[in-house]
């Protein structure tokens, strides 16, 4: 294992509606949903996946639909682990939604990388009328202006790094970031662990609700996710799932914020300790 990986949490609100996630499941109440992103390390790299974001008119919007909410600038929750923005050298974008990619900016010397397709689906869907705003509603629009690299499928990053596309399911051109060939990052093509295990634990795959692509095209991607980690769900690594906390060793701050440590390589200290 050449890479640490831990799960940093810079937000999150209380009362998120359950049937947001699962698709055609009403009534499930409510529940407190993080938003996260990765951080890995390697002997000499330092790469996030995904950068969240920090907005307070966004924050106050989502304060008056969900409750409670709580929310620290992602390179604040860096220095919470020792982390400054220098340090970062590549950036791995799941896909363009500004609570993933809001926070770019803030890393002016890391490498982005992102599906070309999410890019470019992205200026076509802007390019339509506004009654297919639904398309680009939450997508950060400054993006494409950025200096970018661009992947076409599947491309190795570094040592253990890859990127894997999931096309045509949470986004046109979402991405997987696979490490090790054991972990997987899957951006918001698993919201909680139920996707995977099933409703209350039930076996059956059950989509995710925001999408713009297909239930079937999920259902592939999700069955190949599992096989890629033996069936492991805990393999896979989700960013708006509370019960990450549980489920790795984990420290709790005195805002509620957490960070997971997933796994550690290269001599890194813990964090968590």
């Amino acid at each position: 294992m050449a890479w640490s990986i831990w799960i940093l949490e810079y937000g999150y609100v209380d009362r998120f509606p359950a049937s947001n996630l699962f698709a055609a499941q009403p009534n499930e109440g409510h529940r407190r949903m993080p938003y996260c992103f990765g951080l890995l390390r390697s002997a000499g790299r330092c790469v996030l996946v995904d950068t969240g974001f920090f907005d307070p008119a966004v924050h106050a919007r989502l304060t008056a639909k969900y409750g409670e909410t709580r929310w620290l600038p992602p390179v604040d929750v860096l220095a919470r682990v020792g982390v400054r923005p220098s340090q970062v050298d590549t950036i791995l974008l799941t896909h363009n939604h500004f609570d993933h990619a809001g926070c770019v900016a803030d890393f002016p010397g890391a490498r982005v990388w992102i599906q070309r397709r999410e890019i470019e689906s992205y200026l076509a869907a802007a390019a339509r009328p506004g009654r297919f705003e639904f398309l680009t509603r939450s997508c950060q629009p400054d993006l494409p202006a950025r200096d970018l690299t661009l992947a076409d499928g599947r491309a190795e990053i570094a040592a253990g790094l890859a990127l894997w596309p999931a096309h045509d399911t949470h986004t046109a051109g979402s991405q997987l970031v696979v490490v090790d060939d054991t972990w997987v990052f899957p951006g918001d093509n698993v919201y909680s662990y139920e996707n995977l295990e099933g409703i209350r634990g039930d076996g059956v795959l059950a989509p995710i609700a925001m999408t713009t692509g297909s239930a079937t095209r999920w259902l592939d991607l999700a069955d190949e996710m599992l096989t890629t980690v033996a069936g492991d769900t805990g393999r896979i690594l989700p960013f708006h799932e509370a019960a990450v906390w549980d489920r790795f060793p984990s420290v709790t701050f005195e805002d509620g914020l957490h960070v997971a440590e997933v796994s550690l390589a290269g001599g890194h200290p813990s964090l968590v300790i």
